[in-house]
């Protein structure tokens, strides 16, 4: 067993290792454009040189943060690490890439099958080899980050992710507001899941002329992506919380739950720093429900963490939660 263990942290620290050098390719191509060098750039169009810069430095700061997480978890008292500081990052990189983990490489797929228009090709702003390198990099570093985190997960909290939904305890007693929360974040994601798949399967409502000219599938395979994992994670707050399906072990709602509700937040625009506006009243609707659905997740998780690192709620969790 303790030979077992350590297999899989050797492996959750290798995984992690290539997620830092991931990283890099992203974080030099954006240190260079904040730098003013618009290596890859051919023409920033309406944007303002602030604009381009303020839209670099967020995502600069993200994806390093997540190069500084993954360090963490090569670390040998990464378990001792606060969780919240873990898990909230983790949540949104969760969120963003599993998106584009699955909406580019399928949108290519239906293009290369259809003949379709290749935006990467035909964008004014950037070089085609830009797309390649950034998304190229994101792909990579989502595969080994994720899978780190998972092995790092089930190292810390494999006691609680093990357990049955119906033997999960209220403790603070605070179940009630949690049902209240979940209920209204289950309203908004499935408004957004209804809507996402609409939009994914063609429909065109809500939509002004200049947004359908702009479609192409890697856009609807996106919706589709956000529309699906919507409704996982709705099903998966509803089950956590309401504790449905009994006898399923934690992890299995606990992954529904935590991939879609994190793929609706990292597409609510709340990012969308030196980008053009919504291009349609309801998809700011779309992006505001989105974003309420985060947030309600938010302080249902605040619930249930606080209880998990209070003495009371060591029945589901291990030391170090």
């Amino acid at each position: 067993m303790h030979d077992h263990c350590e297999r899989r942290a050797r492996g959750r620290r290798l995984l992690a290792r290539f997620a830092v050098v991931a990283c890099l390719p992203y974080l030099t191509l954006k240190l260079l454009w904040i730098a003013g060098v618009d290596v890859g750039v051919k023409d920033l169009g309406s944007l303002s040189r602030g604009q381009w810069i303020a839209a670099n430095a967020v995502t600069f700061a993200m994806d390093g943060i997540a190069a500084v997480i993954a360090h963490v978890l090569t670390r040998p008292r990464g378990r001792r690490v606060r969780a919240w500081l873990i898990l909230f990052p983790m949540w949104v990189a969760t969120g963003m890439l599993v998106t584009l983990m699955i909406a580019v490489p399928v949108g290519l797929g239906v293009i290369a099958v259809t003949g379709a228009g290749n935006p990467a090709a035909s964008n004014d702003m950037l070089r085609p080899w830009v797309f390649g390198v950034v998304y190229g990099g994101l792909f990579a570093e989502g595969l080994v980050l994720l899978s780190a985190f998972a092995l790092y997960a089930g190292e810390r909290w494999g006691r609680l992710l093990r357990t049955r939904v119906r033997d999960l305890t209220d403790p603070a007693g605070t179940q009630g507001m949690q049902r209240v929360l979940t209920a209204l974040a289950v309203g908004f994601l499935v408004f957004s899941a209804v809507l996402r798949l609409a939009w994914g399967l063609g429909a065109d409502v809500g939509m002004n002329a200049e947004w359908i000219a702009r479609r192409n599938a890697i856009g609807r395979t996106g919706d589709l992506v956000h529309g699906l994992a919507a409704l996982a994670g709705a099903v998966g707050m509803y089950v956590l919380v309401f504790r449905r399906w009994g006898r399923v072990r934690v992890r299995v709602p606990l992954v529904m739950a935590w991939t879609g509700v994190g793929v609706v937040f990292g597409s609510s625009g709340w990012m969308d720093v030196g980008r053009s506006p919504a291009t349609s009243a309801l998809l700011g609707v779309g992006n505001t429900a989105d974003l309420i659905a985060g947030l309600l997740t938010l302080c249902v998780g605040c619930f249930v963490l606080t209880e998990l690192t209070s003495g009371r709620g060591r029945t589901v969790a291990p030391t170090g939660a």
